[in-house]
């Protein structure tokens, strides 16, 4: 079984706390084909962080290295081609 990664994304405020989580769950449905119940169960537990010193918040996503890579892509873009030279 491969080992789980994991990613952070900072969150600015509650609003947009709930677009992300809203996200990574449409996200995981989408990709529910490939994942087993318990392994979609599990990635759907995203822990959230809260720094108190700075007030800021994060959200932690756990899933397998290509499973993050796809979650970075869904959310960012597909990756921009370098242009040679």
């Amino acid at each position: 079984m491969e080992q789980d990664k994991a990613i952070s994304l900072p969150v600015k405020d509650i609003t947009h706390l709930k677009v992300v989580l809203a996200t990574w769950y449409s996200f995981l449905r989408d990709q529910s084909s490939s994942l087993s119940k318990e392994d979609f169960t599990r990635y759907l537990k995203t822990p959230v962080i809260y720094d108190l010193e700075h007030d800021e918040i994060e959200l932690l996503f756990t899933g397998s290295d290509e499973l993050l890579k796809k979650f970075k892509e869904h959310i960012t873009g597909p990756p921009k081609e370098e242009a040679a030279g």
